[in-house]
Formats: structure tokens, sequence, C-alpha cells
């Protein structure tokens, strides 16, 4: 989940610093939106914790045994 959510902190940082540079270097105006930054953080987040839960729920349910066996 850390992972994730870092990356989703950069990702928001980046998609965020275009919209803000434009603002301030031309006329034209972007809006923007601290929820469409709070839900992409919430994905990303939402997003480790799934992929990163069911490979470990499925290694944790095999017999070391034979798992061990079979390498």
């Amino acid at each position: 989940m850390f992972l994730s959510l870092c990356g989703g902190v950069v990702g928001t940082l980046l998609g965020l610093a275009v919209p803000v540079s434009v603002n301030l270097l031309t006329d034209m105006h972007i809006p923007m939106s601290g929820l469409s930054a709070v839900i992409a953080l919430l994905t990303s987040a939402l997003v480790g914790i799934i992929f990163g839960t069911l490979p470990a729920n499925r290694a944790a349910a095999l017999d070391p045994v034979e798992t061990l066996k079979y390498e």
C-alpha cells in the first residue's frame, strides 16, 4: 500500500503541476479540484490494498512443504 500511495502522490503532484504552471504562465485558466486529487490518492491506495492482499492471501493458504517440493 505504501508503494502505491507514493506512486499516487507523485502522479497527483505531476498531474496538478501542469494546470498550475499553465495558470501561472499564461492567461488561460484551467479549473482544478481538490476533490479530484483526493479521489486519485484514494484510488491508488485501494489498488495497492486489493492487489497486494489478494496474492498474499493466496500464498498464505498454500502448504509450504508442497510449494517448496515443486521448486
